[in-house]
C-alpha cells in the first residue's frame, strides 16, 4: 500500500511542475519516488500497475479540466463523459507509462550507466510516442514545466524539448542514485569486510560523481541560456532603434462558444474585430484574430475579403481563422487566412486535428456543439505561408504542441510564427497557461517571434528567448499591441531537428544488447 502512495505522490508532484502552481523546480526530482518503487524489482505485473498508476494520476492532476469542459461546454451527460475521460485520457497515458515500468524492470542493472542514459533515453522515446499516435496530443511534457526556468530552457535551440526531457530525467535519475549510494554506504560501513578502498569507491561513484553530474547538467545550459538570451536581446534593441520592428495587433474578442456558432451576429462580431483592430493609416503592421473567427463559410467571399481589404488599409495583413468548405467534397477545414490590404488572399488548413473533437479516431463520444462542424478533413497545405511581410510559419490551436511541426515551417522559411487559437473551453483552468508555455518553448527552440491570438485568451507577443513581451488576461475582451521582426538565421534545433531522439534509440539498443549477452 505504502507503494502506491509513494507513486501517486510522484504523479502529483510531476504535475505541480506545470502551471497553474509553476513549481518548475520539481521537474529536476518528482520522478524520484517513482524510480524508487520502480527498482524494487517485483513482479511485471505489479510492475506494470505502478506505472498505470503515475499515468493515470498524473492524467488526472493535470488533465482534471476535461471533464468539467465536457458536460459544461460540450453538455455531453455525465455517465459518457466518465467513459470518455476514462477511456480518451486516464488510460491510453496509464499504458505508455505502464510499458516504461515493464522496460525498466526488464533493463535494469544496479549500474551507473542505466540510471544515468538508459531511464532518461526511455522516458524521452515514450514522451515522443504522445506526439507519434493520431489519438493523443503531445502535452504533459516536462520541457514546458521547465519554461519559467528561462537560463536553462534556452538550450533547447540546440538540442530540441525532448533534448530538456533527457536532461530533467537524468537529474531525477541520478538523484535517485545518490540516495541508492547513501544506502550502499551505510551497508558498506557497517560491514566488517569492507574495505577503505570498497568505501571510498562507493562514495566517489554513488555519491560524488551525480552530485557533481546534476550541477553540471543544469549550471551548463543555464551559463549557455544566459549568454544567448543576452546576445538576442541587444539584437532586439538594435532593431528597435533602427526602427525596423513591425506593429502587431491582436485582438481577443471573448465571445462565448454559443456566440460563436450560435449561426447568429457573424457580421456584428466581425464589425467588433474590425473596431478592435482600428491603427494609424497608412501604417504597416500585422493583425492576428483568433481561431475560426471566420466561421460562416457561406459569408467569406470575394465580396467580403474586398471589404476587410479595404477596411484594414493597404498597408496591413490581417492574419485570421477561419473556416473553408470544398464545394465540390464538401469537406471542411479549420483554416488560417491571411488576407493582405495589397490585394492577396492566401490559407493554411489545419494539418493535425484534434483528436475527438475534429476528428474521431475510434470512436464518437461528443455530439455535434449548435452549428459546429462535427468534423473537419486534415489539411495538405504548405506549413509555410508567403505573405507581404515576408513567410510565416502558421499553426492552429494545438498544433503548436508538435515541436517537428513548428521547426519544419521555420526550415522552409518562416521568418516569424503565428498560432491562432481558441482555449475558452479550456475554462479557468492550468491549461490555457501550459498552452501558452507551449508557444514560448516554440519560439526559443526555433528562435522566432510568436503572434498568439486566442479568442478567450491569453494572447500574447512572444520573444525569440521565450519572453513574454505583451500579453492579455484570460477571460478579457481586449487587444494586445506589440511589436516584433521577421529573423533568418536557423537555430540549431530548426536545421537538424530532434538529433536527441537518435542518441536515446542508440542508448536503449546497447542496454537491450547488454541484457541479451547477459542472459545468453
Amino acid at each position: 500500500m505504502m507503494n502506491f502512495l509513494v507513486v501517486l505522490i510522484s504523479s502529483f508532484l510531476y504535475a505541480a511542475a506545470f502551471p497553474e502552481w509553476n513549481f518548475w523546480f520539481l521537474s529536476f526530482i518528482a520522478l524520484v519516488p517513482l524510480f524508487l518503487v520502480l527498482d524494487q524489482r517485483q513482479g511485471a505485473i505489479r510492475q506494470a500497475g505502478y506505472g498505470l498508476l503515475w499515468g493515470a494520476g498524473m492524467s488526472i492532476a493535470m488533465g482534471y479540466w476535461l471533464f468539467p469542459t465536457l458536460t459544461n461546454h460540450y453538455e455531453v451527460p455525465f455517465f459518457r463523459s466518465v467513459i470518455f475521460f476514462t477511456l480518451c485520457l486516464v488510460l491510453p497515458i496509464g499504458v505508455i507509462y505502464a510499458v516504461f515500468a515493464l522496460i525498466y524492470r526488464f533493463l535494469s542493472q544496479d549500474r551507473f550507466f542505466f540510471y544515468a542514459f538508459v531511464v532518461p533515453a526511455l522516458w524521452t522515446l515514450l514522451e515522443y510516442l504522445k506526439e507519434s499516435l493520431s489519438f493523443l496530443i503531445p502535452w504533459g511534457g516536462i520541457a514546458v514545466a521547465l519554461v519559467p526556468f528561462s537560463p536553462f530552457i534556452q538550450v533547447a535551440d540546440i538540442i530540441g524539448p525532448y533534448g530538456i526531457v533527457f536532461l530533467a530525467v537524468m537529474v531525477n535519475a541520478l538523484c535517485f542514485w545518490f540516495i541508492k549510494g547513501r544506502r550502499r554506504e551505510k551497508t558498506e560501513t557497517a560491514s566488517a569486510t569492507a574495505t577503505r578502498r570498497s568505501r571510498i569507491l562507493v562514495f566517489m561513484t554513488h555519491e560524488t560523481l551525480p552530485l557533481v553530474l546534476v550541477f553540471l547538467l543544469i549550471a551548463i545550459p543555464s551559463f549557455y541560456g544566459l549568454y544567448r538570451a543576452n546576445i538576442l536581446e541587444n539584437w532586439i534593441c538594435r532593431q528597435r532603434e533602427a526602427g525596423r520592428m513591425v506593429p502587431a495587433t491582436l485582438v481577443q474578442g471573448n465571445f462565448s462558444t454559443k456566440e460563436r456558432w450560435s449561426g447568429m451576429g457573424f457580421y456584428q462580431r466581425t464589425l467588433s474585430y474590425l473596431e478592435m483592430s482600428q491603427g494609424e493609416a497608412d501604417v504597416r503592421r500585422v493583425i492576428v484574430w483568433p481561431e475560426t473567427t471566420l466561421n460562416s463559410a457561406k459569408e467569406v467571399n470575394d465580396a467580403f475579403f474586398l471589404k476587410l481589404m479595404q477596411t484594414i488599409g493597404e498597408n496591413a495583413l490581417l492574419i485570421s481563422g477561419g473556416l473553408k468548405t470544398d464545394d465540390l467534397e464538401k469537406d471542411v477545414y479549420n483554416c488560417i487566412y491571411f488576407i493582405s490590404g495589397s490585394g492577396s488572399v492566401s490559407r493554411y488548413d489545419k494539418h493535425y486535428l484534434l483528436p475527438y473533437t475534429e476528428t474521431s479516431p475510434f470512436l464518437d463520444l461528443l455530439d455535434t456543439y449548435y452549428q459546429a462542424p462535427g468534423a473537419f478533413k486534415e489539411g495538405r497545405t504548405a506549413v509555410t505561408v508567403e505573405t507581404p511581410e515576408g513567410p510565416v510559419g502558421a499553426s492552429v490551436c494545438m498544433e503548436i504542441l508538435y515541436p517537428d511541426f513548428i521547426r519544419r515551417s521555420v526550415k522552409s522559411g518562416a521568418g516569424y510564427l503565428v498560432n491562432v487559437s481558441n482555449d475558452s473551453w479550456f475554462g479557468d483552468s492550468a491549461m490555457p497557461y501550459i498552452h501558452l508555455s507551449a508557444a514560448r518553448l516554440r519560439a526559443i527552440e526555433n528562435r522566432r517571434f510568436v503572434l498568439r491570438a486566442s479568442n478567450s485568451g491569453i494572447s500574447a507577443v512572444i520573444s525569440p528567448t521565450g519572453q513574454i513581451m505583451d500579453a492579455s488576461g484570460l477571460f478579457t475582451k481586449e487587444r494586445v499591441v506589440g511589436e516584433f521582426i521577421q529573423m533568418d538565421r536557423m537555430s540549431v534545433y530548426s536545421r537538424y531537428g530532434d538529433i536527441m531522439l537518435y542518441g536515446a534509440v542508440m542508448v536503449l539498443i546497447t542496454a537491450f544488447s547488454q541484457v541479451i549477452i547477459r542472459k545468453n
